[in-house]
């Protein structure tokens, strides 16, 4: 058996996810399907977002696959790529009079971070701005 090279990630990940298919409910079967969203997300390969494509790539590992399934799952990879691409999501935060303003939390280097924000940046569509984030690189 030769050695298979896979230069693109969200390749790699469907390999991983499809030759583990039947899908048994079993949490990994998920699991294994969002790390193929995240890495089609995250490498932006738009290609696995147009149905012909991602159905082709199926029938070729899996020709067992029932045609209603493709569907549903390129939906579901549709919405978590969505999902992933957002950026963090500015929130409100009034403890009592421990303190009130405004935050926003999110993840960065795979460690959570909340950083306080102005009004400009909240309401803002892009949230907090790049100097604010500089202190939370700082913090991490």
């Amino acid at each position: 058996m030769g050695v298979v090279r896979y230069k693109n990630q969200s390749e790699y990940a469907f390999v991983i996810w499809i030759s583990n298919f039947p899908d048994s409910g079993h949490p990994l079967d998920e699991q294994r399907f969002q790390v193929f969203a995240k890495t089609v997300a995250k490498y932006r390969n738009k290609r696995w977002l147009e149905y012909e494509y991602f159905e082709n790539q199926i029938k070729a590992y899996a020709p067992h696959f029932a045609d209603d399934s493709v569907e549903n799952y390129w939906h579901k990879l549709r919405e978590f790529v969505s999902f992933y691409r957002l950026g963090a999501i500015p929130t409100t935060v009034i403890d009592g009079e421990q303190r009130k303003g405004l935050y926003q939390r999110g993840v960065k280097n795979g460690k959570l971070y909340e950083v306080e924000i102005n009004e400009n940046e909240y309401y803002g569509r892009r949230g907090a701005t790049a100097e604010t984030l500089k202190h939370v690189e700082q913090d991490l």
